[in-house]
């Protein structure tokens, strides 16, 4: 009886962060990676299994993958890394959950809904910080404000800890695509240069800038909401360098201009530095009459910390048999209270 789950991508900077919370909440998955030596050596110093494969390595995935009830797929950029694994799901009859943010992944693993309700799998992209805590607040407002028409988005981290490493090279390689908005319910561009948005997570108003954040895709599936955006406050520095990237995003199609802008960002914290940064997620909505909700989440450092709180819940209910075939979002399948089950997280509504 399969009982257990696959952490694929466990040496990773979050994924070792999840393989030690995962010790801590009593839940014993099996480890798995490319290099035989540092899963070993992980595994060893975790009392874990392990399994060392690549993913070009069918016999091997499938082979894994037969022996658990669900996979935590942590090895990004996803863009790259999705489909082998997905498919080895569907082969195997596996539940497939992740940490990615990517809209591309998003949109192939939503084009295979009818797939994995064939097989009787879930498939649960986004259960870290992207977009677990954001989904669940699009979903609360909608349920605060059914008539809504738009979502606005947005975050803001407090404290010294910076993206993880993995979070950062995401950025780099879905540069490429823009910056992506939804309008009248279709993927579209953001037009280049537009006012930022003054955005008070508590502390007093902010400049805030748009992203591309997993919610211009995900949030319409969980609400039906039809014009997302999304919004992230970054100090100057940041925002200029972004406005740099989005002017050149053409060039991001080629590999040197990406492993060049790699080099150059700033990543990854300790432990020390993630305990004294915290997470404050902001959201509104409005309807056609002009009516408005509005609320706050607030939440431990947003790239390991929530991250590992968000998806090791999901996967406890998953091997619980909580969960639903096909192809679900976070507040779909546990809720728009899913979010607040973490230890330190809490919401308000403003008014």
């Amino acid at each position: 009886m399969r009982s257990s789950f696959l952490l694929y991508g466990s040496t990773g900077f979050v994924g070792d962060a999840i393989a030690r919370a995962a010790v801590k909440r009593g839940l014993r998955p099996v480890l798995a990676g490319r290099d035989a030596s540092r899963v070993g050596a992980q595994a060893a110093e975790l009392g874990l299994p392990h399994r060392a494969f690549g993913l070009n390595d069918m016999g091997a995935l499938d082979s894994a993958l037969r022996d658990v009830a669900a996979v935590l797929h942590c090895a990004g950029p996803f863009v790259h890394t999705c489909a082998p694994m997905l498919e080895a799901c569907l082969r195997t009859g596996t539940h497939y959950l992740d940490i990615t943010g990517e809209i591309p992944v998003y949109e192939a693993i939503a084009a295979r809904d009818s797939d994995a309700k064939a097989r009787g799998i879930m498939l649960l992209p986004g259960v870290g910080f992207d977009v677990v805590p954001t989904d669940c607040l699009a979903a609360h407002l909608k349920r605060r404000l059914p008539s809504a028409t738009r979502l606005a988005l947005a975050f803001r981290s407090f404290g010294p800890a910076q993206l993880p490493p993995g979070t950062a090279n995401t950025f780099v390689e879905i540069a490429r695509y823009g910056t992506l908005v939804r309008r009248n319910g279709r993927l579209e561009l953001a037009p280049r240069g537009g006012p930022p948005r003054m955005i008070d997570f508590g502390q007093g108003p902010e400049i805030a800038t748009r992203v591309t954040w997993g919610d211009v895709f995900v949030a319409y599936y969980s609400t039906g909401i039809p014009n997302i955006e999304n919004f992230i406050a970054v100090p100057a520095e940041m925002r200029r360098m972004m406005a740099m990237v989005d002017s050149i995003r053409p060039l991001f199609r080629f590999a040197p201009v990406r492993r060049l802008a790699r080099a150059g960002i700033k990543a990854g914290s300790t432990a020390e530095q993630r305990a004294r940064t915290n997470t404050t997620v902001w959201g509104e909505v409005s309807d056609e009459q002009g009516r408005r909700a509005a609320a706050l989440v607030h939440g431990p450092e947003a790239g390991v910390v929530w991250t590992s709180m968000t998806a090791l819940a999901a996967m406890q209910k998953v091997l619980a048999g909580n969960l639903r075939a096909g192809f679900q979002t976070p507040s779909l399948v546990y809720g728009p209270d899913f979010a607040l089950e973490c230890e330190g997280v809490r919401r308000e509504d403003v008014v």
